[in-house]
């Protein structure tokens, strides 16, 4: 299982695309941070493609998607980013473990649905405790 971390961002979903270019800005604005997923050869593989990434504090982190895997990683983060879709069908777990941790979450769906069922389920609970749960930053 993995431990909580002392980094301010967690990007969970890093080998894909997505998670590489948000990973490659953190790395731009010297933010420290965690780059975790299923498998930490794929995160590895795809961080190993960032020019620079020695000069940022981050960790590789390899974490089961279930609510209690995710909320032990996130705790002690300010934000996760979450790039792990469809979010409408794996979006749940890193919400509720985000709001357990006392996380700001944001993902990068598109997906209208998703957006609605997040607010419609946790806004409420995440504004309760001062957080913002943001799904769709990246939508276009």
């Amino acid at each position: 299982m993995a431990a909580a971390t002392s980094r301010p961002v967690v990007v969970y979903g890093v080998s894909g695309y997505t998670g590489r270019l948000i990973c490659e800005y953190l790395r731009e604005l010297n933010v420290p941070f965690v780059a975790a997923g299923r498998d930490a050869k794929k995160v590895q593989a795809a961080l190993d493609r960032i020019p620079g990434l020695d000069t940022v504090e981050h960790d590789v982190v390899e974490v089961n998607h279930d609510v209690e895997a995710l909320t032990e990683l996130f705790g002690g983060a300010k934000v996760v980013l979450n790039t792990v879709g469809p979010f409408i069908k794996y979006g749940p777990e890193a919400v509720e473990a985000a709001l357990a941790a006392g996380c700001h979450y944001t993902d990068t769906t598109g997906e209208q649905d998703w957006t609605l069922h997040a607010k419609n389920t946790w806004g409420e609970a995440f504004a309760e405790q001062g957080l913002l749960l943001s799904p769709g930053i990246a939508q276009m």
